[in-house]
């Protein structure tokens, strides 16, 4: 009998120790991340978003999941997937991000950032204008899991 109980006993703290893969319940909205990074900025944050993609955007080799339509958007969070990854991140959703991705429920898990984007004139100059976007970096594949 006294076997049996140090079984359970043992396999109960075992269960409690095994890795878990983000679940629903523990991701939180972009609304809840980008209120986050704005608090902890200049800080990141670490967490994990359940977003569906709304748009797909390339800039400098940098491939973004957006959690809107529109990236400037206020609400938005970009997924921003490293040069590195991408073909992993490909492999993830089954084909080329631009067509893959749009549409798709994902759980992302990561450190978010508040970024700040300027504005350029006609000449390429930095205007005083700019917008805060919150970015959470993929540098694994293993980040993201549709869901």
């Amino acid at each position: 009998m006294m076997v049996v109980k140090n079984f359970l006993v043992i396999g109960l703290l075992l269960t409690g120790c095994a890795s878990q893969s983000p679940s629903q319940q523990a991701a939180n909205s972009p609304q809840q991340v980008i209120s986050m990074a704005a608090e902890a900025a200049p800080q990141s944050v670490s967490t994990t978003v359940e977003l569906q993609v709304l748009a797909v955007g390339n800039q400098r080799g940098i491939t973004y999941l957006n959690s809107e339509s529109d990236y400037r958007d206020q609400r938005n969070v970009s997924i921003a997937i490293s040069p590195e990854s991408k073909i992993k991140v490909e492999a993830v959703f089954g084909g080329e991000l631009s067509k893959a991705a749009i549409g798709k429920h994902i759980l992302v898990k990561g450190t978010a950032k508040r970024v700040t984007i300027w504005f350029f004139d006609n000449n390429g100059q930095r205007s005083d204008k700019y917008y805060y976007q919150t970015q959470i970096l993929v540098s694994n594949p293993d980040q993201i899991q549709i869901i």
